[in-house]
């Protein structure tokens, strides 16, 4: 791990990095567009809901889409940005490991404040503040995990094009393939007998454990249905907990991922 992240704590060029990801961050058109697209969900959930209750869940809605869908795009995005700068910025005094950290720290604070223009019209509309800011938080978890998949994605690709398809299927195999591998696991005799097999691997999915977080949070699966096999309720039991737990656990290997990879890049 020294190696992956040497020397971090020279303050004045991990600031410096700060400074420029920042910069490029607020002229990303993935962040421009996900900015107008959250005030647009967030007058949407104020407009078109029928009561506070259904705000939540169209916020819900949002945040499982287009939040970890723009920001796995800006992730992407970043790494592939400079990719011809690489050589210049690499001969620069700073650890390759903080150009990764700056563009992490960067967009997350950046997906922090533009969330505040999805959450700020249901909290208005008295959706509830302890519900509105725990899902606030949960949807900015998701962020960081999303946004550490386009880094990973990015600096793993060999072109912006190749990123972005692969940033994008993986986005489709955490919003799809866990599911229906789990389904269709869920159909063999030997799964049918050891349930908590296709559990686990929901668990291990950071959208469905947000998605069933936020839905038992919301009221909107009855406490009961969680009860099935001893695995099931343990989750739905800790479910915030276990959510915090996967994101950061992606978050974290992906972004080390993404260093070992610019750490290793010579071209």
């Amino acid at each position: 791990m020294s190696r992956l992240f040497p020397s971090l704590v020279e303050v004045a060029p991990l600031r410096a990095v700060l400074l420029r990801e920042f910069r490029d961050a607020l002229i990303n058109r993935y962040f421009q567009v996900f900015s107008v697209l959250s005030l647009l969900g967030g007058a949407a959930a104020f407009v078109l809901s029928e009561d506070t209750h259904s705000i939540a869940f169209l916020i819900l809605q949002v945040s499982l889409y287009f939040v970890s869908l723009f920001a796995l795009l800006a992730g992407a995005s970043s790494a592939q940005a400079e990719r011809e700068e690489w050589q210049m910025l690499f001969a620069q005094p700073v650890p390759r490991a903080a150009y990764i950290i700056g563009k992490f720290i960067a967009y997350l604070s950046i997906f922090s404040a533009v969330l505040v223009l999805l959450f700020l019209p249901g909290l208005v509309a008295g959706s509830g503040a302890q519900r509105i800011a725990m899902l606030y938080l949960q949807t900015l978890l998701l962020a960081a995990a999303f946004l550490a998949v386009g880094l990973a994605a990015g600096f793993l690709a060999h072109d912006r094009a190749q990123a972005l398809i692969a940033g994008v299927s993986a986005w489709l195999l955490f919003l799809f393939g866990f599911d229906l591998v789990a389904l269709f696991a869920a159909r063999w005799d030997f799964v049918q007998k050891f349930p908590d097999l296709w559990v686990g691997l929901l668990m291990l999915n950071p959208l469905d454990s947000f998605r069933i977080e936020a839905l038992f949070a919301l009221e909107q699966i009855p406490a009961e249905a969680a009860n099935k096999t001893p695995l099931a309720s343990w989750w739905i039991g800790h479910a915030g907990l276990w959510f915090s737990m996967v994101a950061a656990f992606w978050t974290v290997a992906l972004v080390a991922l993404a260093g070992l990879r610019l750490n290793r890049w010579e071209e």
